[in-house]
């Protein structure tokens, strides 16, 4: 991101025209700063101010799917699945067919998983498994 004053010359295709669009133009005025405000100057000296926002919007709106893709913040996540086997123990009698339905649902992220679960379980003296 720019955070100091630029000036763009945008060229017309056209070749008829030239404008500009300015950042950060004003030190003390905030709206202005961070890039938020894109002021368009016109071969006439008229002046657009515009949210960058808005222009980001247009070009998402306006571009092709890999453009579009390219445009969206994308984030890799490792997955672990864990698996494991449920006892129940009866206090009553079950007939045949009869259908034990547990739901459950579990959403861990991998870092919560690895940092808070794994490694605040005590380690057995003994393997489970011997």
């Amino acid at each position: 991101m720019i955070d100091y004053y630029e000036k763009f010359r945008l060229l017309d295709e056209n070749k008829e025209n030239e404008f500009y669009a300015e950042v950060n133009w004003d030190s003390e005025d905030k709206k202005s700063n961070q890039s938020k405000l894109i002021r368009f100057t016109f071969p006439d000296g008229k002046t657009a101010v515009v949210k960058k926002e808005l222009l980001n919007t247009m070009l998402f709106a306006i571009g092709t799917e890999d453009e579009q893709r390219q445009m969206i913040p994308q984030t890799l996540e490792t997955v672990h699945h864990y698996k494991t086997v449920l006892g129940i123990k009866a206090n009553k009698e079950i007939a045949k067919g009869e259908m034990l339905n547990f739901p459950i649902e579990l959403s861990i992220p991998c870092a919560t998983l690895r940092k808070e679960i794994i490694s605040g379980i005590p380690k057995p003296k003994k393997s489970w498994f011997r």
